[in-house]
């Protein structure tokens, strides 16, 4: 790169505002007169690698250049997923030897030593391993960064990290027989924990009480102009599937107090928040990440809608639509003490895909302004990273939470063969026991190679290269 080319990639890293807890703060790494990125953490070079390299990539570099690296960002973003499937991996296969085939093209031959070969290979053991958040290295190097602040006395170095393991080994003993109100390492709730609502209302099936409100003041009582709350209600009325269904058929005088509840609407009075925590994020308003470093107003939301394939085609398919927005107020709506209800309130924007299938908004461009409201329990977290020539335009990447993991309700029966049984459509593992349960050392997933050599001069090749050893025939 040239020395303005460096200078845009050190800008984007410069200016771009994480979400709470995916990584350090990389903009403090970054020295823009140097043009250097220096004393960050290895998940930070990870982080960089998945979400923050094809923003800048795409914008300096060439497409026969741009396009490998941002399809190796792609490749090792999926490969590290929470939960995945047998046909991803199949994709993934294919789609890294037509990566590493175009980076041939580029870079020198002294470039690709056995760490780049490696890549092939990572589907296949994710096939056989699972997924990488058990196997990966993060663990043992903070286990090793705790051992090395056990040091007191660099003369024993052993010794002081025996005697401080010791001491840690016994508080955690002695901590387990403490009765529950006392917080330890092993009962503290994480970081962005959202079953600490109020429940000062009543619990409704249609909306359960979910969620943590943030907030200094904690969402002091506040007046909604009439817009607000009417945009507010029409939503919950029209996107609450249970009252639909009840709508459609014949009312008979034994109206539920549901509908009854629902019929006077919501009173006009309801509490304001900064921040809520909930489906495993920390959420904040726009205006409170304006006076922070990370950015957990940004939101995304797949709703089903109905659509047409074709002009010609007037069939309606069902389609899942992702839009795209930030959070502008937090509002929790009473219904008039029967139950409550925390609804977000946004600005959507327009998005669209370029040609290296990156999704980016305009943040000029605002859509959907009469249904700015969604239902907290629906909303899903993302963070914008802004184009380096286009102070409006933003890539949108999508986030997960960090504490939970998706397990699916499939039954055991239906899982995945182990190892012992037989391997299923999608394994590619051979299996190691026969019909008698005996350990089988010999490979049936690959043709087998017979090759005819004198015996003679077999012995003799073996001789030389053993140089005098002894051979049993």
């Amino acid at each position: 790169m040239t020395k303005g080319e460096r200078s845009t990639y050190c800008g984007v890293l410069k200016n771009a505002k994480l979400p709470d807890g995916s990584a350090s703060n990389i903009s403090r790494c970054v020295q823009p007169a140097e043009r250097k990125i220096s004393n960050y953490k290895t998940h930070d070079a990870h982080f960089m690698l998945h979400y923050l390299l094809p923003i800048p990539i795409k914008s300096i570099l060439p497409d026969h250049v741009a396009i490998p690296l941002i399809r190796l960002s792609s490749f090792f973003r999926r490969l590290c997923q929470k939960v995945i499937t047998p046909e991803d991996l199949d994709c993934l296969q294919v789609e890294i030897r037509e990566t590493v085939s175009q980076l041939e093209r580029i870079f020198p031959p002294c470039f690709f030593d056995i760490m780049v070969h490696l890549a092939i290979h990572l589907p296949y053991e994710l096939r056989l391993g699972g997924p990488v958040q058990g196997r990966w290295m993060y663990p043992p190097e903070r286990f090793m960064c705790r051992f090395k602040s056990y040091v007191r006395n660099k003369n024993h170095v052993e010794g002081s990290i025996a005697e401080a393991y010791l001491v840690e080994e016994c508080l955690n003993l002695c901590s387990r027989y403490l009765h529950g109100g006392v917080h330890t390492r092993y009962n503290r709730r994480s970081r962005n924990n959202d079953e600490c609502g109020s429940t000062d209302a009543q619990t409704c099936s249609l909306f359960p009480n979910k969620g943590c409100p943030l907030g200094g003041k904690m969402g002091d009582p506040d007046e909604l102009d009439d817009k607000s709350l009417n945009q507010a209600h029409r939503y919950i009325l029209r996107n609450c599937e249970e009252i639909q269904d009840y709508v459609s058929r014949v009312l008979h005088d034994d109206v539920p107090d549901l509908i009854k509840q629902l019929s006077r609407g919501p009173s006009s009075i309801a509490k304001r928040y900064s921040g809520y925590l909930i489906n495993g994020y920390r959420f904040h308003v726009r205006q409170r990440d304006v006076r922070r470093k990370t950015q957990n107003s940004g939101i995304t939301l797949v709703a089903l809608t109905t659509s047409f394939a074709s002009s010609k085609d007037k069939n309606p398919v069902d389609a899942n639509v992702t839009y795209y927005g930030r959070i502008i107020d937090i509002v929790e709506l009473d219904y008039y003490g029967h139950f409550k209800v925390g609804l977000f309130k946004f600005d959507w924007y327009e998005a669209a895909e370029d040609t290296y299938g990156l999704t980016y908004v305009y943040f000029n461009k605002r859509c959907y302004q009469e249904e700015p409201f969604v239902q907290a329990s629906q909303a899903h977290q993302c963070f914008y990273v802004q184009d380096p020539y286009d102070q409006d335009k933003h890539y949108v990447m999508k986030t997960v939470p960090r504490d939970l993991f998706s397990i699916s309700d499939q039954l055991e029966s239906d899982a995945p063969h182990c190892y012992g049984d037989e391997p299923s459509e999608h394994s590619m593992a051979p299996s190691i026991l026969n019909d008698n349960g005996e350990v089988v050392l010999v490979r049936s997933d690959v043709p087998e190679t017979i090759i005819d050599v004198p015996l003679e001069g077999f012995l003799e090749q073996q001789t030389e290269i053993g140089s005098g050893d002894e051979f049993d025939v």
